[in-house]
């Protein structure tokens, strides 16, 4: 999963690709391609990236299905969703 360069910029376009499908006990690891720190937070709180600097990385494991709605809590237009089926 990408931060794309600009991102704060965007909204549904920051993360890429989005949404994105893994299945139960996969693993996403977001990779910060831009200029300017984020984060990846779920909405329900059920995961929380904290700051990921510019070249830095945060992985998650779902271990169950469900939908997880997330978004930079920094710039808070950037949106994405992880789906486990």
């Amino acid at each position: 999963m990408s931060i794309v360069s600009g991102s704060s910029t965007l909204t549904s376009t920051a993360y890429a690709p989005n949404p994105i499908t893994v299945a139960v006990g996969g693993t996403v690891t977001w990779t910060n391609n831009d200029t300017t720190a984020h984060t990846a937070t779920a909405n329900s709180g059920a995961f929380s990236s904290g700051t990921i600097a510019p070249s830095g990385k945060f992985s998650m494991t779902f271990p169950s299905a469900g939908s997880f709605p997330y978004r930079c809590t920094v710039h808070p237009g950037m949106v994405g969703t992880v789906t486990v089926p």
